[in-house]
């Protein structure tokens, strides 16, 4: 498997991020605002780390998909993370009580396990995938 020196739409993704990122910030605090970001910040770091580590390199089949499978796991584990350091950015920044209740707070922290591991079975599917597709 040669993985791409360039991730194809990272840069838009980016953009797009930034100025969702933007509005974010003077939006009041609600569930999907702040898991979107969450889940796209995460996707974007974690799209960079890989163009820097990984961009350009060869690697074994196997090599590939433990790749993707731990990479899906930390992008499982790093949006709720994200999540719920965004949701504590959110209250501290309009200072105008909680902009969450602790029944959200809790929810996001009982799911993290769980999108953990739909994140790794995510990322063995899309290395099983790009076996397949690169064959």
């Amino acid at each position: 498997m040669r993985i791409p020196a360039k991730v194809p739409g990272l840069r838009f993704l980016t953009v797009l991020m930034v100025g969702y990122g933007a509005v974010w910030m003077s939006l009041e605090g609600g569930m999907v605002r702040v898991l979107v970001m969450g889940v796209g910040i995460t996707a974007v770091s974690l799209l960079y780390t890989w163009q820097k580590w990984f961009g350009g390199r060869m690697m074994s089949k196997k090599r590939w998909l433990v790749l993707t499978a731990v990479s899906g796991l930390a992008f499982g584990t790093s949006s709720g993370i994200l999540t719920l350091i965004f949701m504590a950015v959110k209250t501290g920044i309009h200072a105008h009580g909680p902009e969450f209740t602790p029944s959200q707070i809790e929810w996001v922290l009982r799911q993290i396990p769980f999108w953990a591991v739909a994140g790794c079975v995510a990322g063995l599917g899309i290395g099983l995938v790009g076996i397949g597709r690169f064959r």
